[in-house]
This record gives C-alpha cells, structure tokens and sequence, in this order.
C-alpha cells in the first residue's frame, strides 16, 4: 500500500492495460501463429523456443560486440562500482580448449594497509564471447 492504492484499484489499472493493449496482442500472437506454422506455436512450451533467435537478432543492432567493454564499464561506473588502482585481466573470447566458464574473480582483494594507504585489488574476467555471433554484444 506504499503506492497510496490497495490491490483493487491496482487491478483496474492492470485491466485497463490489458483491455486497452488486448487487439495488439492478439494480431501479434495471429501472426506469429502464421510466421512460425500455426496455433501449435502459440502453446506455451513452445513460444519460448520459437521466438528466441528472432528476440536476440531484433536486438542485436543495439548491443554492438564492438561497445560491449565499454558498456559494461558504464554500467558498472552508473552503480558507482570503482577499480580505482586495480590490474585487470580481461579474457573475454571464447576460443578451442578454453574452459566453458565464465566467472570473476579477485586474488588479491583491495584494501587499506595499516598505514592508510590504498592496495587496488588485481581482479580476473572471462566470458566465452565469439564476436561473429548474433547476441555477442549482448551476452559478452
């Protein structure tokens, strides 16, 4: 009740919506029913599945491979994350024989010495990007 409204009038907002939004959603799901073979596209078990390359290629103009680094430094800028001093080792494409795992670690944390000066940690990334995939800015 934060909002300044209880459940009721919150869902005349949402049945607004969806009585306001309900012919859009139908011609969708009509011709995605048509693009994708029929009514047997629109079971639930198979949406998921069906919609997801058209999803992540739909996106894909506007997480470029090439701005990934520096958008996932903004966002982390935006949180007030700060490596301020820190190594970083960046192994962030996927090659043979590297091991399917992406993950972050620090082996050597930062830290105020007892003298009151600044240890920067030294931090380690991979990621398992291949640039010349559909999604890779969005995923690497």
């Amino acid at each position: 009740n934060a909002e300044g409204f209880g459940k009721v009038a919150l869902f005349e907002i949402l049945d607004t919506l969806e009585q306001g939004t309900r012919p859009i959603m139908e011609a969708a799901r009509k011709q995605f029913a048509e693009e994708k073979g029929g009514d047997n596209a629109l079971e639930p078990w198979n949406q998921g599945f069906l919609m997801a390359g058209d999803v992540t290629r739909r996106m894909d103009p506007y997480f470029p491979f090439e701005k990934s680094v520096e958008q996932w430094g903004r966002s982390f800028s935006a949180m007030n994350i700060s490596y301020r001093g820190a190594t970083m080792d960046l192994d962030l494409l996927d090659r043979k024989g590297k091991y399917s795992n992406g993950f972050c670690h620090w082996p050597q944390p930062a830290w105020v010495k007892p003298d009151g000066s600044w240890q920067p940690s030294t931090t380690h990334f991979t990621s398992l990007a291949d640039p010349s995939a559909i999604g890779s800015g969005y995923t690497g």
